[in-house]
């Protein structure tokens, strides 16, 4: 609505409808702890990556969410409203964060409130973590194991870690830090193999 003669800026967003047939939720059971989205990288044009239903095509256009519900789920707004995958903790603890890697297409990591990062590569699984169904143990004082937040570095060889008041740094080798080329494609031929998305 405009006023004093001003036209409004708002825009209408679009919501994911993530139930099924019968109205249950498909999204998250609970509250949601955090989502990433990947970074265009520089040069890219929105114009270039493709849209669909107004997110991004490809592998680009994948989304995480983690929830208190046990699970990191794998969306892709331009192909469905509803998760493509849903990763569960083995533990069954709250997964506080997952975040893209920024150089690495098919690699995240998640932080658990068991006090364990697991590393993902979707190109290669989507079953498993790299890093084995008990993860990495970050902080192993029971009183303080909770993470809650993860933030990449720049250049993706290196991983900070919050737990309570404490922050860890992890350092990954070139060998899972850096991409080796195909992974975009190849995790896009598993989603399509999978059908779990359709070419557009």
């Amino acid at each position: 609505s405009a006023t004093g003669g001003q036209r409004s800026t708002r825009k209408q967003l679009r919501k994911l409808d993530s139930s099924d047939e019968e109205g249950g939720a498909l999204g998250h059971y609970g509250m949601v702890t955090s989502i990433s989205a990947k970074i265009l990288k520089s040069g890219s044009s929105l114009r270039t990556a493709g849209l669909s239903k107004g997110f991004l095509r490809g592998s680009g256009g994948l989304v995480l969410t983690s929830g208190v519900d046990w699970t990191v789920k794998l969306w892709s707004p331009a192909y469905s409203d509803t998760p493509l995958v849903n990763l569960v903790s083995s533990s069954y603890d709250y997964m506080c964060d997952a975040q893209w890697s920024p150089v690495h297409p098919s690699l995240f990591a998640t932080a658990s409130s068991n006090g364990t990062v697991g590393l993902w590569d979707v190109s290669k699984s989507m079953e498993e973590p790299m890093t084995g169904k008990d993860g990495i143990v970050v902080e192993p004082d029971v009183s303080l194991r909770g993470l809650n937040k993860l933030r990449w570095s720049n250049d993706g060889r290196r991983l900070a870690v919050a737990s309570g008041d404490l922050l860890h740094v992890l350092s990954l080798t070139d060998e899972v830090s850096r991409p080796k080329g195909d992974e975009d494609k190849t995790t896009m031929n598993q989603l399509l193999a999978r059908g779990l998305i359709t070419r557009q």
